[in-house]
């Protein structure tokens, strides 16, 4: 069930295209989108009336195209600079609006990923960018669907809850559970700055993964205040499979509270996020180890990984005339075991400022700061091979609205990767994003 593979010069027929679409529509729809083209939010308008026709009956359309160029600029595992890019298809289907059902949707998230990334000429585990991750990172060209979801909306005590399963997009979740992220395309650009990330790597195998969750939403803040999370470990960002295939190696369990306040009319929240894996993962201490004749060297002991995060966040500006001009701080830290996991434990905190400038309301910018503590059994086990240290970073940005459908970012890195004798990478970034 494949899109099939997508060009990039296929990408850029399809995008001229729909402003081909867009400018030869009704003429009085065209007169008035090409009036209102630096306004809009979305270059290709309203598509002749038909965007909104759509959305009336329940049917929402999203094309985002998001494109980079980064660069190791020095240090790092080898200098080099890349350009590459995704093209991101959303649609969203309200069930009530389109043939009376309460309370059910259907979303879809896929994905084209074209061109090159630097992820790895930084470092294994520095993560410099989280657009590119999706459907997968490195050499990968290719359309893939990576979240393909039911959700169920309803009452519950006099609240409001969902239940939504299926295929399910795990930045998309990360976005939903903190929705300051943007999914690396408004904000920051790498995974470690914009959330606590590094051990939860071990407990399951991709990005793309079968599921479901139950989630409650609070009504004043509109966000999720608990929920309960359980998927396959098994990576189907790229195919489809059955689900007792993303199952076969086990499943990984993870439930979340979130604590809300304000501080002097400012929100802010306490979050305890915990997760556990039954996915039996072979031991990282060396003495577990032994040789087997025709097998080689092998651990003799499994474990399964489990992970407890904190993280608060909380606005400490805002202006008075416009709530979306703010600024905020946000903080976060896990801890898991020493053993079966590569990583043991994170850190990071990072501040952003929404229209810091009262003539620039739609701009954006940030700075962040990250820790990841590697596992010693891990370091201890790879010693021979190579000599591993913890890992830590700092990103600042600054994304400029040019109108509302176009947004560009520059954005600069400075990392210690795990290799000991790597000196620390720059990387220094463009991003370019269009909302189609």
């Amino acid at each position: 069930m494949k899109l099939g593979n997508i060009s990039i010069e296929t990408s850029v027929q399809l995008l001229f295209a729909l402003i081909f679409f867009a400018s030869t529509a009704h003429a009085e729809d065209k007169k008035a989108d090409n009036d209102n083209i630096w306004t809009r939010d979305q270059l290709t308008g309203e598509w002749g009336g038909a965007r909104s026709d759509l959305s009336d009956d329940g049917i929402d359309i999203g094309l985002r195209l998001s494109q980079y160029y980064q660069g190791v600029t020095s240090g790092g595992v080898d200098t080099n600079s890349e350009y590459g890019g995704t093209m991101d298809y959303r649609v969203n289907v309200d069930a009530e609006k389109l043939f009376g059902a309460k309370g059910l949707s259907f979303n879809m998230h896929a994905r084209t990923r074209f061109g090159q990334d630097i992820i790895a000429d930084g470092g294994s585990l520095v993560l410099p960018n989280a657009g590119m991750m999706m459907p997968a990172p490195g050499d990968y060209h290719g359309t893939d669907i990576t979240g393909l979801t039911l959700t169920q909306s309803f009452s519950l005590f006099g609240g409001h809850a969902l239940i939504q399963l299926g295929k399910l997009d795990a930045i998309d979740m990360v976005t939903g559970f903190f929705p300051n992220i943007s999914y690396g395309q408004e904000g920051f650009m790498n995974v470690n700055a914009m959330v606590s990330a590094m051990p939860w790597f071990g407990a399951v195998q991709g990005l793309s993964l079968y599921g479901g969750m139950f989630v409650t939403i609070n009504e004043e803040y509109q966000m999720a205040e608990n929920g309960l999370l359980l998927t396959g470990t098994t990576n189907i960002a790229t195919h489809w499979g059955s689900v007792s295939d993303a199952f076969e190696d086990g499943a990984w369990m993870a439930g979340f509270h979130r604590f809300f306040w304000k501080m002097d009319d400012k929100p802010g929240y306490f979050m305890v996020f915990a997760g556990y894996s039954t996915k039996d993962q072979a031991s990282n201490d060396p003495h577990d180890f032994i040789d087997i004749p025709g097998q080689g060297i092998v651990s003799t002991t499994e474990k399964k990984p489990w992970d407890v995060a904190l993280y608060v966040y909380q606005e400490f500006w805002q202006d008075e005339n416009n709530p979306d001009r703010k600024a905020t701080l946000f903080t976060g830290a896990t801890l898991g075991p020493d053993n079966p996991q590569f990583a043991q434990w994170n850190f990071f905190a990072n501040v952003e400022m929404f229209g810091l400038i009262d003539s620039r309301p739609h701009d954006r910018m940030g700075v962040s700061g990250f820790w990841n503590g590697l596992s010693p059994n891990f370091k201890k086990l790879v010693s021979p091979e190579i000599e591993l240290r913890n890992t830590y970073g700092f990103e600042g940005y600054y994304n400029v609205e040019i109108n509302p459908w176009l947004h560009l970012t520059g954005d600069l890195q400075l990392v210690e990767n795990e290799r000991k004798g790597d000196d620390v990478a720059v990387i220094a970034g463009l991003r370019l994003v269009i909302d189609l």
